[in-house]
């Protein structure tokens, strides 16, 4: 038995609301205010089957299906590939299964959806958050005709639950005059929002050079371009090490880029600092240049000298 209700209290309520916020992007709550309780109960409120179907992605659903398949309990406790990570800040998985509070909801849900169709349906969208994703903040302008490219409209994303689940839309992104302005920003990288801005100043402003809609679909589940056969050798690499550590190095090579850490300057020392080897290090020195650069707005360092 999960269930949220009973467990919530042993959560940071700090943490809770993060979560609530995503899920039920509520305009009138006072964080004070609101109990732990209370969040939970608005986010069942919130899950109804055709709002678990709109916030998930297909392969959320489908891990969903297995696992309901399963007396909804996880089907692999030791795996954590993105779709299993997005469910669980979703909370629809909680403790290792589905919370008996939404369980119904859930198997409703699967019945409703109809897999092929919701994935084309949502492959442009994962493209456009794959997009926001490589760049950290985007002005909103930019974002609308990316959408457009992809037969969207910014506007009508404004009550999309996928779309705000990722996604946060800011006024108080730092202007290059010091002034602040409006911007769309990947939601893990709201915390390094102020060092995007500030580490922009460092280079020419100009336009990014925009990547394949499959390269976005690529960053959106794994927050690295897997169609490039340099990124993918070196993440490939990663995976199938012996090295303890290199599900650890992979992380840090992805925390480095999304906070802006990852510059011309630490690029010559990175592989030391992490103990690379000499293949890793190789594979390291051709992918990275080929790896979008927040700093850069999504674009890479192989292109920007050739701006």
């Amino acid at each position: 038995m999960s269930s949220l209700i009973q467990e919530i209290n042993h959560y940071p309520k700090e943490s809770v609301y993060n979560h609530f916020f995503r899920i039920c992007f509520p305009d009138d709550v006072i964080y004070e205010k609101i109990t732990r309780k209370q969040m939970v109960e608005l986010i069942i409120q919130q899950y109804t089957p055709e709002n678990i179907v709109d916030v998930c992605t297909v392969k959320e659903l489908k891990l969903l299906k297995r696992i309901v398949e399963n007396n909804y309990k996880e089907v692999d406790v030791h795996s954590m590939p993105f779709e299993k990570v997005a469910l669980y800040r979703k909370y629809l998985l909680f403790e290792n299964e589905i919370p008996d509070e939404l369980k119904e909801s859930v198997t409703e849900a699967l019945k409703l959806v109809d897999f092929d169709q919701k994935e084309k349906q949502d492959e442009p969208l994962l493209c456009l958050i794959g997009f926001i994703r490589s760049c950290g903040a985007i002005d909103p302008m930019v974002v609308q005709r990316q959408a457009q490219k992809y037969g969207l409209d910014l506007r009508n994303l404004e009550t999309n639950p996928l779309f705000n689940f990722w996604t946060y839309y800011t006024f108080d992104y730092l202007m290059p005059d010091d002034t602040y302005g409006e911007a769309i920003l990947y939601y893990d990288s709201i915390p390094y929002m102020d060092v995007i801005a500030n580490t922009r100043l460092d280079y020419e402003l100009m336009a990014p050079v925009f990547l394949k809609p499959e390269s976005y679909l690529s960053i959106f589940y794994n927050g690295y371009d897997d169609t490039d056969p340099d990124v993918h050798a070196l993440f490939d690499h990663f995976k199938k090490s012996e090295d303890v550590f290199a599900f650890l190095k992979m992380q840090r090579i992805l925390e480095c880029i999304e906070s802006c850490r990852m510059t011309e300057r630490l690029i010559p020392f990175f592989p030391k600092l992490e103990q690379f080897d000499s293949k890793t290090k190789e594979l390291f020195k051709k992918a990275i240049y080929k790896m979008p650069m927040p700093y850069l707005t999504g674009m890479t360092l192989q292109r920007y000298p050739s701006k």
